[in-house]
């Protein structure tokens, strides 16, 4: 009988688990400037988060911007914090929040032996939560934006 109980309780959390962190705690839009990037040329990739009404976004604990891997793309850095991204902050009562009002740019470069055609950015936002009646949470949250890579016509007049 123990075990039985022991094995739903274990359930029930790991549901309540899984339900936290596939939760948007944050709306993230993306796009990329230019859409259309020539081989070996660069674009900027325009991220604006916005975090739910009941929410605020710690300054402390460890906000960060992390891209994913991609062989046809160069990154200045795969990550960035938010004091990297002269991200300000606002006091509210004893507690620092990000003010997220701008839109944060990242520069890439298309690599030069890129495959044409579309490609995604993707990354994540890794931030801390704070909700309203001060307890928080320290969660990630997935974005990804579409361009599209077209060949260099320097190349094309071999």
């Amino acid at each position: 009988m123990q075990k039985k109980i022991f094995t739903i309780l274990t359930c029930l959390f790991l549901l309540t688990i899984s339900s936290h962190s596939q939760e948007d705690y944050l709306k993230i839009d993306t796009i990329v400037n230019p859409t259309n990037i020539c081989q070996g040329q660069g674009g900027v990739l325009k991220i604006k988060i916005t975090p739910r009404s009941d929410i605020k976004i710690s300054s402390f604990l460890g906000f960060m911007i992390k891209l994913d891997d991609n062989a046809n793309l160069s990154y200045p850095k795969v990550f960035f914090t938010a004091s990297e991204l002269d991200l300000q902050s606002k006091q509210e009562n004893d507690t620092l929040y990000l003010e997220l009002a701008k839109e944060i740019p990242i520069p890439f470069k298309v690599n030069g032996n890129s495959l044409i055609g579309k490609h995604q950015i993707s990354g994540e936002v890794v931030f801390t939560a704070v909700f309203k009646d001060n307890w928080s949470l320290k969660t990630y949250q997935k974005f990804y934006a579409d361009f599209i890579s077209i060949r260099n016509q320097k190349d094309g007049k071999k």
